[in-house]
């Protein structure tokens, strides 16, 4: 990645993060309504970023949504667990040839199937982690299986359609 890149990934962390904090943590939708928006930075990182590089971005966009959301180490955890499966994923599946290229998945360079696959099954996955650790007992597996379910919904929702509004590929003229 090039130092143009590294900016634009620490603004857009920035504001999605205070997004995810200030705003979505905040909302009272409903008692089953919690989604984590700002998986969006993990799930878009180039494909051949380097994994202590990746793990080390997903311990710190956890750590700092821990932080503020008095979770501490769930949202670390999974951010990092979510990574770890993210590299297991494009190493066993991806064809070789796209894995060395080192874009950016996204709707511009990747089919938007595959892109909503991929979006949906790993935030389901994230919220699955989150919420079974959270309360880390079958008492309430019917509440919890809710909150799984419509925050990864509303999470899936947000996160495409963040994506196809604001990540459009910006051409170079140099």
């Amino acid at each position: 990645m090039q130092t143009r890149d590294w900016i634009r990934l620490v603004l857009s962390g920035s504001i999605i993060l205070a997004i995810q904090i200030l705003v979505i943590n905040n909302l009272n939708l409903n008692q089953y309504m919690f989604p984590q928006l700002y998986i969006i930075l993990l799930l878009t990182l180039p494909i051949n970023l380097k994994h202590w590089i990746g793990y080390l971005i997903a311990f710190s966009l956890g750590f700092i949504v821990d932080s503020f959301s008095y979770t501490p180490g769930l949202q670390s955890f999974t951010a990092v667990f979510i990574m770890f499966l993210r590299y297991v994923y494009f190493n066993n599946v991806v064809d070789k040839e796209w894995l060395s290229t080192g874009i950016r998945p996204s709707f511009s360079t990747a089919d938007a199937g595959w892109f909503v696959i991929y979006v949906s099954i790993f935030t389901t996955v994230f919220h699955t982690i989150l919420f079974v650790m959270e309360n880390f007992s079958f008492n309430h597996f019917g509440s919890t299986l809710l909150k799984i379910l419509y925050s990864s919904s509303l999470a899936i929702l947000l996160i495409l359609l963040f994506l196809f509004t604001f990540n459009r590929e910006t051409t170079d003229d140099s």
